[in-house]
């Protein structure tokens, strides 16, 4: 691979020493040494380092797991945080996290982004800096929006898609690095909201124990990334795979993106809140997808039968992930979607998958909803400034 030399190589070995140690219980340096086939001055030398610089600590101790006293490993407690920005189609969601995977402050601003300026930019990250709790070294921010790469750049025609509105393309990046450098000097780091998630499910969900996933992002908007061999997969243009946007009407409406017919003009909450509007019983309104739902888990035979409709396209975007991409595993999560339940979708997707997908995959790929939600983009961000500052170091 050019470009990839011996600084890389030890790099990479700190990153995915760390990683184990997020993975799994009381490991010790025994267990890691085995596991990546490391000789033991190798590893000696690159757990030094990281209880030096303290990411990570050791302690002396019988493990309840592993029944035998030794010294494990641990992420360290109060050392570093991460700070994360969600900007979504229809707000902002500022969060803090230890690189444990705890939470100390969350709040969310009902904020579009035609009502954001340089002012209200800056009032949110001072507000979210100031709780940067006393002892907490912040190691970075993370910068979250949907239709960006993790190079900060939007996907697709800027232009075009600016004169529609795309709001959450448009987030301005370079205007928020300002603000965290001048004033604070962190360092800002963007990702698309799909992978992020899908960090968050590797490192603290229900991605920790496969190597081979997809992440299904549903809500708003319909995306979706995907982890190959414990990576995930960006692509040649380091972004998501936009499963949102593949056309399963070739006949269908034009969509922002410049494609016809996409999943999401199908599935996205949006598009549903307008359907739902030409249906008497939900026309006028507030929250029509939300009100949906909760007739339906209450049993009324209309409102059933849509949420059955909207399931049934969900289930659509599922096929096609697996049929791609052949995982272990398909994870549902949600973004901006609080109210879902996830549960009925999800038998729904996978009684689609055993009935049309190839016989040798069908009772391969389980699916699963996730535990973390929305929490899955603040532990996610974790995960990625610790890639941005070990590759750094």
């Amino acid at each position: 691979m050019p470009g990839y030399n011996l600084n890389n190589v030890k790099t990479n070995n700190r990153y995915e020493i760390i990683q184990k140690i997020y993975q799994n219980v009381d490991i010790n340096r025994n267990h890691i040494t085995r596991e990546m086939g490391l000789t033991n001055s190798a590893v000696t030398k690159i757990i030094n380092s990281l209880i030096n610089e303290k990411y990570i600590s050791e302690k002396n101790y019988l493990s309840a797991i592993r029944n035998r006293r030794a010294r494990y490993l641990s992420i360290c407690e109060g050392s570093f945080g991460v700070i994360t920005l969600y900007f979504g189609r229809h707000g902002i969601t500022a969060a803090i996290a230890d690189i444990c995977g705890k939470i100390i402050y969350s709040r969310d601003y009902t904020i579009t982004y035609s009502m954001m300026d340089e002012v209200i930019l800056n009032e949110i990250v001072d507000e979210t800096v100031k709780n940067v709790s006393g002892g907490l070294s912040c190691l970075g921010c993370i910068g979250v929006t949907p239709g960006i790469r993790s190079d900060g750049e939007a996907a697709g025609d800027t232009e075009a898609l600016q004169e529609k509105s795309q709001a959450p393309y448009f987030w301005d990046m370079q205007k928020l690095d300002a603000i965290l450098k001048d004033k604070y000097h962190i360092p800002l780091f963007t990702e698309n909201d799909s992978n992020i998630a899908l960090l968050g499910e590797k490192w603290f969900g229900k991605g920790k124990n496969t190597d081979n996933f997809v992440l299904y992002n549903i809500g708003r908007g319909i995306g979706s990334s995907v982890c190959i061999q414990g990576k995930l997969l960006r692509g040649y243009h380091n972004s998501s795979i936009e499963i949102g946007h593949v056309t399963i009407n070739f006949e269908g409406p034009d969509c922002d993106c410049g494609n016809r017919g996409c999943l999401e003009l199908y599935t996205g909450m949006d598009n549903w809140e307008k359907k739902l509007e030409d249906i008497p019983k939900y026309a006028g309104q507030q929250n029509r997808l939300e009100a949906l739902f909760l007739n339906a888990r209450q049993g009324d035979n209309e409102s059933r039968r849509l949420f059955d409709q909207y399931a049934r396209m969900i289930a659509e975007g599922a096929l096609i992930l697996a049929t791609m991409f052949s995982p272990e595993k398909i994870i549902v999560t949600t973004n901006e979607a609080d109210f879902f339940h996830l549960p009925p979708i999800i038998e729904i997707v996978k009684k689609e998958i055993n009935t049309r997908t190839f016989s040798t995959r069908r009772q391969k790929i389980c699916v699963e909803d996730s535990d973390l939600r929305k929490t899955g983009y603040i532990l996610g961000g974790i995960a990625l400034v610790l890639e941005k500052q070990l590759f750094a170091a």
